[in-house]
């Protein structure tokens, strides 16, 4: 009864948030010019751009996930693996965050290996996407610093350089206990037995350790490249879906100016909320159209509304097909193994 309480706030409170956001962007939009906008969009050019983002971005992204998985298991099918990043993104469409337990916890079910160790590199991954995502808005920083600034309400450049020292932080203690494993077991081990009841103790100190499996790819140095050229190739396709919808709503912008949007789009979606945080994103995107560029906000906000709906339609069609395609039946719980 309590659980199922705390399940109906938590929904509760998040929807209020998304909704608060959507008046924010919604608030002062003149709807029948809108609606015009939206009558004239040439949604061929929206579409392709869903399909590289969406389709093409997505298998890059499981490309490189089987590069973090090869310690793990070598050269794991990308049948394996494209499936379960799209059920992943259509989880999280429906339930903020679902998805990154459903896709490791599939993919290890799958090809046997451990479902902690597997969502460690779902972790890994997360902090190569936060990285990226730092790393391109310093380098727009150069070009729109001033125009940022005087957008945002709050200091976007300043929470971005804690949260690259945070994860850069995070990543070097990581690294520490991989050279260190023994070192690490014995400390996790002692602690476990001095804060936890016996009954946990070992199912706990299991699960951490699996999870730092999930990190044993810093210990194979030939993969680097192959991550890093990856993850720029996923935020290249990103990019190119973005600009590609610029033509739909004939916005004379340029391709440093999509990467931008991605980044400020990134950021939104870091918020999670129901239905893929629309209401985060459509606020960022109509924000930065219209106050760093100058853009109409009936065409700033159907920009946002049309990329964002396209995007959660293709992730849910892929994710509900790949779903009844593979009969995965979900077990999001981990076990000690």
């Amino acid at each position: 009864m309590i659980k199922d309480f705390k399940k109906i706030l938590r929904f509760t409170v998040l929807t209020a948030i998304l909704v608060f956001f959507i008046y924010l962007a919604f608030k002062d939009i003149d709807f029948k010019l809108l609606y015009q906008e939206l009558l004239k969009t040439k949604y061929l050019y929206a579409i392709a751009g869903m399909f590289i983002g969406t389709f093409i971005g997505s298998y890059v992204r499981a490309l490189r996930w089987r590069y973090l998985l090869d310690p793990l298991k070598k050269n794991i099918p990308m049948s394996s693996l494209f499936p379960p990043v799209m059920i992943g993104y259509m989880m999280n469409a429906i339930i903020p965050r679902g998805g990154e337990v459903a896709r490791p916890v599939i993919t290890a079910q799958k090809e046997g290996i451990s479902r902690a160790a597997s969502f460690g590199t779902i972790i890994v991954e997360r902090i190569f996407d936060m990285l990226s995502m730092f790393v391109m808005f310093g380098f727009c920083l150069f070009f729109f610093r001033q125009k940022i600034s005087d957008s945002f309400p709050y200091d976007i450049e300043m929470i971005s350089l804690y949260c690259s020292l945070g994860i850069i932080a995070f990543v070097l203690v990581i690294v520490v206990m991989l050279l260190n494993l023994e070192k690490t077991e014995l400390i996790v081990e002692k602690l476990t037995k001095k804060f936890l009841p016996g009954k946990y103790q070992d199912k706990i100190h299991k699960i951490f350790i699996s999870l730092i499996s999930g990190f044993l790819f810093i210990k194979h140095p030939k993969s680097y490249f192959k991550i890093f050229i990856t993850t720029a190739l996923i935020w290249i396709f990103y990019a190119v879906s973005s600009y590609l919808a610029f033509f739909a709503f004939d916005i004379k912008l340029g391709f440093l100016d999509a990467n931008l949007i991605v980044v400020l789009s990134s950021f939104a979606m870091t918020l999670p909320l129901p239905g893929n945080s629309a209401g985060t994103v459509y606020l960022f995107l109509k924000t930065a159209l219209v106050s760093i560029y100058g853009v109409n906000p009936e065409v700033a906000i159907g920009y946002a509304i049309v990329t964002h709906l396209l995007n959660v339609l293709g992730i849910l069609i892929s994710g509900f097909y790949y779903s009844i395609k593979e009969n995965y039946k979900f077990n999001l719980g981990f076990k000690s193994e």
